[in-house]
C-alpha cells in the first residue's frame, strides 16, 4: 500500500523532487487537510499546545504542508517556528526532475551500473547527495 500526503505534480508523475520549488497540487492540499483533521489539535497526536520548537524545510511545498496541517492552530506556535535548510529535501543533483527509469538509462549511457542497478541509498546522486 502506498500512502501519499501532500502530492505535487512531480510526485504524481514519479519525478525526483528535491530542491525544485513545486507547490502542492489540489489533491495534495486535500490530502494534507484531511490528515490535519485527524492528527492535529488539542489532545491529538500533534498537539500545538505541547510544541516547544518546530523546524520546517524552506521548500514551498513543505511550508504549505505545515500551514495546512496547523491551520487555525498557527497562532499557538508564534516564535517557535524555524525554516531551515538543515532539514531541506534530498538533493538529487543531476537527477532532479527525472524518473527512476530515466536515471537508470542515463547512468547506463554513462557506463555505470554494469553489475547492479542504480540504488539511491547505495549510489547517491551525481551532483547531489
Amino acid at each position: 500500500m502506498r500512502v501519499v500526503v501532500g502530492e505535487t505534480e512531480w510526485a504524481k508523475l514519479g519525478r525526483s523532487t528535491g530542491t525544485t520549488e513545486i507547490e502542492l497540487n489540489p489533491t495534495g492540499t486535500a490530502q494534507v487537510s484531511s490528515a490535519a483533521s485527524i492528527l492535529v489539535g488539542p489532545g491529538k497526536l500533534l498537539d500545538p499546545y505541547r510544541f516547544t520548537r518546530i523546524f520546517v524545510s524552506p521548500r514551498i511545498r513543505a511550508k504549505q504542508t505545515f500551514e495546512l496541517l496547523l491551520g487555525p492552530n498557527l497562532n499557538l506556535i508564534e516564535g517557535k517556528l524555524t525554516h531551515t535548510d538543515d532539514i531541506a529535501e534530498w538533493d538529487y543533483g543531476d537527477y532532479e526532475g527525472l524518473k527512476n527509469h530515466e536515471i537508470r538509462l542515463l547512468r547506463q549511457k554513462r557506463g555505470q551500473d554494469k553489475e547492479e542497478k542504480w540504488d539511491i541509498w547505495r549510489d547517491g546522486c551525481e551532483g547531489g547527495e
